[in-house]
């Protein structure tokens, strides 16, 4: 998600780009592709502090468990900040830091990827077309196109799919915050064409951690993810079988613990060469009520590889963080720690997504 959110700034000429990893070979590598500068740090030490005092905004594209320790550099270098998502117990941690990121004249953006991020907005977007707001609906499709794209695969970061099929998920129900297991909830949600029908369950995530908080009246917030069918099966069968288990189990060359070898294993997958030919849908329903009768908005958006050597995935992950560090940058977030829903004119911020590539439609019944 780094290398897609630097390669994506690159389109833009008044961007100073840095790109930063503990691994400087890797950061050089991204840099070089994005016309850009990449240098390694000391993640053990203070260094990535002095590093972002030059920096106006940075795009923290981290695993979510990272999330706090570079917002608090951020905040002591004067940087602004956002990341891609703290799977809901983070993102909570992450808004008490709200009146620290104020005081200071910093704006920092929770979650702003595809899915938390682009949902929040589209939510905030279909509830101010409606009177009054009942329910939100949130559910992310895709599909490969390619030869082999009903194969197995995994579709971002192995660490976070894992913890998807693994913790418990949160859900907001008749005005309410509760637990339910994960992986509940399964549905078949039709998405259009080409991504069909798709198995959609809850996971862990952070869209019902905030808009119960900024959509007045909201009384059920539900997020679901929809993946391939043998993608979803797939990750259930590992799961059920105890693949996903942290805790060490005894084998003949010691002890092991089973998810670190199935995360090592799907992290050294190989990637398909050539131009990806994937399309991904965020299909978010609002319903309430509008001019005195039952109304329900439907806000689509869909995401296709762009120009860049991109998947629609990486793309639409990618692209959300990029607008809101430039936007940063040019002082247009007021200061403080905001969801998506509340930093941005949800209109303006589609509107900009529409001139990075991003195709939306809209449905009022």
């Amino acid at each position: 998600m780094g290398s897609a959110a630097a390669l994506l700034l690159a389109r833009h000429d008044e961007v100073e780009l840095t790109v930063l990893d503990v691994d400087a070979s890797r950061a050089e590598a991204v840099a070089a592709q994005a016309g850009a500068r990449g240098r390694g740090f000391d993640a053990t030490s203070g260094e990535l502090t002095e590093i972002l005092r030059d920096v106006e905004a940075v795009a923290a594209c981290l695993p979510y468990r990272l999330n706090l320790p570079v917002m608090e550099a951020a905040l002591a270098a004067e940087c602004h900040y956002a990341d891609l998502g703290g799977l809901f117990h983070t993102t909570l941690q992450q808004w008490e830091l709200h009146d620290r990121f104020e005081r200071s004249g910093l704006s920092a953006v929770m979650g702003i990827g595809s899915a938390p991020g682009l949902t929040n907005v589209l939510a905030k977007l279909a509830a101010d077309r409606l009177d009054s707001v009942i329910s939100i609906d949130m559910v992310d499709g895709a599909i490969d196109l390619s030869a082999d794209g009903g194969a197995f695969g995994v579709p971002y970061s192995i660490e976070t799919v894992l913890d998807e099929f693994t913790m418990p998920a949160m859900v907001f129900e008749d005005g309410e915050l509760r637990e339910v297991p994960a992986g509940s909830g399964v549905i078949d949600w039709d998405f259009p064409q080409p991504v069909g029908t798709q198995p959609s369950m809850y996971t862990l995530h952070s869209e019902p951690a905030t808009l119960p908080r900024t959509v007045p009246g909201v009384r059920d917030v539900r997020w679901r993810l929809a993946l391939p069918r043998a993608v979803h099966e797939g990750f259930a069968f590992l799961v059920r079988i105890g693949m996903a288990d942290p805790e060490p189990v005894t084998t003949p060359s010691g002890p092991t613990s089973p998810r670190e070898v199935l995360a090592a294993v799907l992290n050294h997958m190989p990637v398909a060469d050539g131009q990806a030919n994937d399309v991904e849908f965020l299909d978010v329903r609002v319903s309430g009520e509008r001019d005195g009768a039952p109304a329900t908005v439907r806000e689509l958006a869909r995401l296709e590889p762009p120009p860049e050597p991109l998947s629609a995935g990486a793309f639409g992950t990618a692209i959300p963080i990029t607008v809101a560090v430039r936007w940063m940058a040019e002082g247009r977030v007021p200061p403080g720690v905001h969801p998506p829903e509340t930093a941005f004119d949800p209109a303006a911020f589609v509107a900009e997504l529409e001139r990075e590539g991003v195709t939306f439609s809209t449905e009022l019944s």
